[in-house]
């Protein structure tokens, strides 16, 4: 059959049609891809996050020639990796080989490798803000997240990104790479703004000085030496807002949320409230750096919330503010205060006070007194110097003393250290107590009170014993000396009596913030000789040591040299009980055994029959560090010194000393330096008997130590030298003047 001529065309314009399509599709596939566009990833910031990878070897950078990672070297990366097996992408449907490599792909096959290979995540994003780069160091100085301060950079592009908002990578301390700018606001609470010339801002904030080019007319105009908020985008600086207002008067009182000025009232505190000293070299300081007392301060208001301090001077700290607790009631406060000043006697009551009233009375002469007559203090000592302040909280009167830390000292030395003691060692007690008070004007210990320090044991005991000639004449001796490390006040701890060793600050297992390696285990002898700290972490060495009367000792003919401890009988609900009550105090000091040999921190609710009770672990010097109370029901372990003796010490049993006088310690065991031995009535354990050596905690210097030296015509200097070796002495106002 023929086909007529129509339709010949008609299947002519199909086959013609379809052969253009299919050649058409036959050259779209070699047709060159599109360049994909975005922001490249720099060659040298593939090397340094392959490096921190621990795969140098694995890049070759193609000498200077490419700057930006090209898509033929990421394959090369990626076969040399086994991409396939750790499922990196391999983007070969976007590049041609020679093409410059996107960041964001770069980033996203990255984020695989880390998950396959970096186990420990010791690389990490984070957010910063860079307020300022030092190329010389490479340096980058940040301000926001986890990184704050002064950080090493290793890739060239944060000199070119300063107050920009970056996501980052990191690893240890260093700043590896820039994943990404973020386009939010930063906004820079609180600066202080130390100069305003040629349009450019010199600022200080976080220990950072920078400067900041102020670019728009209409960003604000701050004034010199004034606290700003600063408004950065795009690293621009948007929006400068001054703040104006300050007040100023003697501080009397801070608390997490509020600071209560003299004459001026009681402020709440901003949420970015920074703190500025302004003179010497420049620093912006903690909340607890605020001197307490002190009138040095101007505070910068904003809504009326006190958004910045400025510590403008340096004045001397020679006052302290003791809060005088009711001993009755082992509490800060007081229903009723008797108070007899210049021959007037004046009764207080609480309910005859407003919350935050505060009332004070001193005498118009300077050397009388103040006496208080309160609940819990003798009437043959309750006359105080200076000046009481009787200050209504919610819960009742707070009791604050605020007198010359000189005159302090006079009723501290003698309630710590017997006053019939030689004089020079008196005198390193004089130091050593006014070096730890000036820590505490410093860095007030109890701010929400408006104290530096309380009168008990907490802090330095004050006022439990009249002052004395003796003591006083040591304190006027050394009037103004402290004991610097460093250059600073040292944290000088003392205690009673050594058993021929001390240890080190470890045995309060606190952060390691503060050196006090000064403080550390060693001999309390004639010579410092014989054995040393390290070895009596051994438990078979200390024992020999706390059996043996060592001849060269200090303090071999002090009672508290050495002792015994024993029980005779355990009562397994009252030791229950001291257990419960440390783990309520320090749950981490109180662990229990789960499977295996993991211990966890959780509520003790049952003991059992005791099996065995062991010392696991020594620390410093051999003071015991770790308990071990193996039961029928639990294994429990005790960690540090104080929470040991409180839970081995029953409260009824009594310590022999070793010129066989004895005492029954109620709360605590004289020291943490013992060995000891069980008592077994088959496979339970029916009693324990400890034998120790020493009183206290045994952290810096023996006072019976020191008594020994002053007896042997031994000067102070040479005291507090022995048992605070790298420590200097300095006068108190020429410190402060540095």
């Amino acid at each position: 059959m023929k086909l007529d001529t129509k339709m010949m065309a008609k299947l002519s314009l199909i086959f013609f049609g379809l052969l253009f399509l299919v050649c058409l599709w036959l050259g779209r596939g070699q047709e060159k891809r599109n360049e994909p566009e975005g922001d490249k990833i720099l060659s040298e910031d593939v090397k340094i996050l392959l490096d921190a990878l621990g795969m140098e070897e694995v890049f070759d950078e193609g000498g200077a020639q490419n700057q930006y990672l090209t898509y033929q070297q990421y394959i090369q990366i990626y076969e040399q990796m086994n991409g396939a097996e750790l499922e990196l992408p391999d983007y070969a449907e976007r590049y041609e080989p020679e093409y410059e490599f996107l960041k964001e792909d770069w980033y996203a096959a990255y984020r695989i490798l880390l998950a396959h290979l970096d186990t420990e995540s010791s690389i990490w994003e984070t957010t910063v803000f860079v307020l300022k780069v030092n190329p010389q160091t490479k340096e980058a100085y940040t301000e926001s997240g986890a990184m704050q301060g002064a950080y090493q950079y290793c890739s060239a592009a944060f000199e070119e990104n300063t107050f920009e908002e970056m996501k980052v990578y990191v690893k240890g301390d260093k700043l590896l790479t820039i994943v990404e700018v973020l386009p939010e606001e930063h906004y820079l609470g609180n600066v202080w703004v130390m100069e305003v010339t040629d349009d450019v801002l010199t600022c200080f904030y976080h220990q950072v000085m920078f400067q900041v080019q102020m670019g728009q007319k209409d960003v604000g105009h701050p004034e010199r030496e004034q606290v700003a908020d600063l408004t950065f985008k795009n690293g621009l600086l948007r929006e400068v807002k001054g703040q104006s207002q300050k007040i100023h008067g003697k501080l009397l009182r801070v608390t997490g949320d509020e600071i209560e000025i003299e004459g001026q009232g009681i402020y709440s505190i901003a949420e970015d409230m920074e703190i500025y000293k302004l003179h010497g070299s420049m620093e912006t300081l903690r909340q607890e750096d605020l001197k307490i007392g002190y009138a040095d301060t101007d505070f910068v208001l904003k809504k009326d919330r006190v958004c910045a301090c400025l510590v403008s001077r340096a004045e001397k700290a020679d006052k302290i503010r003791v809060l005088i607790k009711n001993k009755a009631s082992n509490s800060p406060y007081y229903e009723s205060v008797d108070i007899h000043v210049d021959g007037e006697h004046v009764q207080i009551k609480a309910e005859d006070m407003e919350e935050g009233e505060r009332r004070v009375y001193r005498s118009t002469n300077l050397t009388d007194k103040v006496l208080l007559d309160v609940e819990g203090i003798g009437q043959e000592n309750n006359a105080y110097r200076g000046a009481v302040e009787c200050y209504r909280m919610r819960e009742g009167i707070v009791l604050i003393n605020e007198l010359s830390l000189e005159e302090y000292l006079y009723a501290v030395v003698p309630s710590e250290m017997p006053a019939s003691y030689p004089a020079e060692a008196l005198k390193a007690q004089a130091v050593c107590a006014r070096t730890y008070g000036y820590r505490y004007i410093l860095h007030a210990g109890l701010p929400q009170f408006g104290a530096h320090v309380d009168d008990t044991t907490a802090y330095q005991v004050y006022h439990n014993i009249a002052e004395n000639a003796a003591s006083t004449t040591a304190v006027r001796e050394t009037e103004g000396i402290l004991l610097l490390y460093d250059g600073q006040p040292a944290q000088n701890y003392y205690y009673s009596t050594s058993c021929g060793v001390g240890t080190d600050t470890g045995v309060w297992k606190g952060g390691k913030d503060t050196d006090t390696s000064y403080m550390r285990a060693g001999r309390v002898s004639s010579t410092q000789s014989g054995v040393r700290g390290e070895e009596l972490c051994q438990e078979d060495i200390f024992r020999e040591f706390i059996s043996t009367v060592h001849e060269e000792d200090l303090e071999k003919d002090e009672p508290w040299y050495r002792w015994t401890y024993r029980v005779e009988q355990i009562e397994e609900d009252r030791m229950l009980a001291r257990i419960q009550e440390r783990y309520q105090a320090v749950p981490a000091a109180v662990l229990t055994r789960t499977d295996g040999e993991y211990y966890v921190s959780e509520p003790v609710e049952e003991l059992g029959t005791i099996h065995n009770l062991s010392i696991e672990k020594r620390g410093a010097g051999g003071v015991a560090d770790e308990l071990l109370i193996e039961t029928d029901r639990t294994t429990i372990k005790v960690i540090s010194e104080y929470n040991i003796r409180y839970i081995l010490c029953d409260g009824k049993s009594t310590v022999v000393r070793q010129d066989d006088s004895t005492t029954v310690p109620v709360t605590l065991l004289p020291s943490g330096f013992f060995v000891l031995d069980v008592g077994k009535k088959g496979d339970n354990v029916v009693g324990y008997t400890l034998t120790g050596g020493g009183y206290g905690h045994g952290v810096g210097m023996s006072q019976n130590g020191a008594k020994a030296l002053g007896e042997s015509n031994v000067s102070y200097e040479q005291i507090l030298a022995m048992f605070y070796p790298g420590c200097t002495l300095a006068d108190a106002k020429t410190w402060s003047e540095q």
